[in-house]
């Protein structure tokens, strides 16, 4: 890799980036304390601050962010737990947001943008599937049955508050329902669903750091609308799909937990080649931040996944040169 002081320097927002960048990420990531449920969307975009600062001042300018993120982090997480929590809570603060800010030192090296962000997603990964095999080798209860134990906890809780607010007998019984189906999928299949988060967490780090970051010469080279999936994954989406299908027990479960995060990547390779379309043909910002939310929703997200999982074969964005409208990617 090369150094960072080969790196072209980049204009300052002041002396304090460097702080402000540790403070945002932080405050990001500790939404997860304060704010249920929603505030771990937080997380996602806790390295975003850092990576754009990686981008514009070098590596090893970010890497102290992420660790004085994790530190700020550690201070929260004490103040309203304890120790060992706050322990865990900390570096997991460090993982998130160093992994995808590692990237840009690659970067620095001529990496192709594309591998540099399956590799945080694989790096991320790893370290998730080590985290649950340990946990289940361990002493204490396992990961998965510590999600399906606060579930039992807050099952009763969540109905009870809409039993109370006047919610008929239908929605309610719908609320059980879905919180009955989430705590099957977490028993199941937890790492999935937390490394499928993880796919969609690092492409807004990775991502959303370089768009922050322009003109910076490395963050420059990073676009969204030409991320590639190669095809040895699609051939491992079959596999896992297939399996999945026809297998049982074991087999089955560790087929759909592989399943989940390709499918997540799939979904954002396809979001990618609807981004570089919309950039050629809607011109309105706003509008196209709506459609990127609409094609979450069911049955639109499935359709992107296909378009992507098929764009190793049909290449959307080179059968799309020659429509009017052409411009370059984000």
């Amino acid at each position: 890799m090369t150094s960072d002081a080969h790196a072209e320097p980049q204009p300052s927002t002041g002396r304090f980036e460097l702080p402000l960048a540790a403070l945002t990420a932080a405050a990001c990531f500790s939404a997860i304390f304060l704010i249920p449920l929603v505030g771990a969307l937080g997380v996602a975009f806790a390295a975003v601050p850092t990576v754009r600062l990686a981008h514009r001042r070098g590596f090893l300018t970010g890497a102290l962010a992420c660790s004085l993120a994790a530190a700020v982090v550690f201070g929260v997480a004490w103040a309203i737990g304890d120790l060992a929590e706050s322990v865990v809570m900390a570096l997991l603060a460090e993982a998130v947001t160093l992994l995808p800010t590692a990237a840009v030192a690659f970067l620095r090296a001529g990496s192709d943008p594309s591998r540099c962000y399956l590799g945080v997603v694989l790096a991320g990964c790893g370290i998730l599937g080590a985290l649950f095999a340990a946990s289940a080798g361990g002493p204490g209860p396992s990961i998965s049955a510590e999600a399906v134990a606060s579930f039992d906890r807050m099952t009763p809780a969540v109905v009870d508050s809409y039993s109370k607010s006047g919610a008929d007998a239908a929605t309610v019984a719908s609320v059980r329902a879905m919180l009955a189906g989430a705590k099957d999928l977490a028993s199941r299949y937890l790492w999935g669903v937390f490394g499928a988060l993880w796919v969609l967490a690092a492409a807004m780090a990775f991502y959303g750091g370089a768009a922050g970051a322009r003109p910076s010469a490395t963050a420059e080279t990073v676009r969204f609308s030409e991320l590639r999936v190669p095809p040895l994954a699609a051939g491992l989406f079959v596999a896992s799909g297939s399996v999945f299908a026809v297998g049982a027990g074991e087999l089955r479960r560790a087929a759909g937990n592989l399943l989940l995060p390709l499918l997540a990547l799939y979904f954002v390779a396809g979001l990618s080649i609807i981004c570089h379309f919309l950039r050629r043909w809607v011109r309105a910002r706003f509008l196209r931040a709506g459609l990127y939310v609409l094609a979450g929703y069911f049955p639109i997200n499935v359709a992107v996944a296909l378009m992507g999982l098929f764009d190793w074969y049909v290449d959307f964005r080179r059968r799309g040169e020659g429509l009017p409208g052409d411009a370059k990617g984000s």
